[in-house]
């Protein structure tokens, strides 16, 4: 039977054991990394069976509306189990969520089937790469403009920088950057989130902070890169943009790839909305793959079940 339990009243051990052990794990459901995304703000969950399978309902109330939401860099969150997830069980989550929740806007995982809940699922495509394969097999999958823009790089005398100490020249990087368009709408809050988030995944060992210098030795661009079980998730990445020529993130994925090939690993681009992002993903051979994105309201959900007893 699924129960919802306050944040206060759960076993961490367990939640932390399912997520972990589960057959799709994220270091991102861990109860360390969402008291940190959530910035200590309020989040409660969903228990099923004394925890064979759980999802946490990060929450906020906003003009007295109490709404379950996914934090800013938590990536994909949803069920989490040590058996597969059906579509029944995920409808059988979300009925579970308590009435004072009012709206939900929730990514899931790609283990979490949402066809039943067809008139609120927004699908976002993320990119991945199986890295089993050679380097010069990898490359062979790479557009041709991908090719161009890393011969081009290679021009530039760039280098490679692997140093944990660069976690916030990167994301100062990113904030005086991409960070002052309209369509960012992150505060000086949620980039203290991010920090404290690094730093955390960096004491388990499970981040790699790369840079990009260029020949004058200017940091002109950096990633994080999240160790994440098999997965090494692209999680957040920062360029000037006055050195767009030198191509410097391509110089960076490129190495990353040669770096990490024909290893039993997942390289996943983490999605992306803006439309040249993710050209340049797919361009570097990613497969796509769907991320569901459930947004509803209380009635929409209880529309979807009488549908499904109908």
């Amino acid at each position: 039977m699924i129960q919802f339990v306050k944040h206060q009243d759960l076993d961490r051990n367990k939640w932390d054991h399912v997520v972990t052990t589960s057959p799709y794990p994220s270091v991102f459901a861990t109860s360390e990394l969402l008291d940190i995304l959530t910035d200590n703000s309020e989040w409660n969950a969903l228990v099923d069976d004394d925890y064979s399978a759980v999802m946490p309902l990060p929450c906020r109330k906003k003009w007295g509306v109490c709404y379950v939401y996914t934090p800013f860099f938590a990536s994909q969150l949803g069920i989490f189990s040590i058996k597969p997830v059906t579509a029944e069980k995920v409808l059988d989550f979300f009925r579970a969520i308590p009435p004072k929740y009012r709206q939900v806007d929730l990514f899931l995982n790609a283990h979490n089937p949402s066809n039943l809940i067809v008139d609120s699922v927004f699908t976002y495509v993320s990119h991945q790469i199986d890295l089993k394969a050679s380097y010069d097999n990898l490359y062979k999958s790479f557009s041709q403009n991908t090719k161009r823009n890393i011969k081009a790089s290679e021009k530039h005398f760039l280098t490679i920088e692997k140093n944990e100490k660069l976690v916030c020249e990167i994301i100062e990087l990113f904030r005086n950057n991409r960070g002052k368009s309209e369509a960012v709408h992150y505060r000086d809050r949620d980039y203290e989130v991010l920090v404290r988030a690094s730093e955390a995944l960096l004491s388990h060992n499970c981040l790699d902070v790369w840079g990009v210098r260029n020949q004058s030795g200017k940091l002109i661009a950096g990633a994080l890169i999240v160790l994440d079980g098999k997965k090494r998730l692209f999680w957040f990445s920062g360029r000037d943009e006055c050195a767009t020529n030198s191509k410097p993130m391509f110089f960076l994925l490129n190495e990353y790839l040669k770096q990490n090939a024909e290893q039993d690993l997942i390289f996943d681009f983490n999605g992306s909305l803006n439309e040249n992002v993710a050209r340049m993903y797919k361009g570097l051979g990613g497969t796509p793959y769907p991320i569901p994105m459930i947004k509803l309201t209380k009635g929409l959900l209880l529309k979807c079940v009488h549908r499904l007893r109908h």
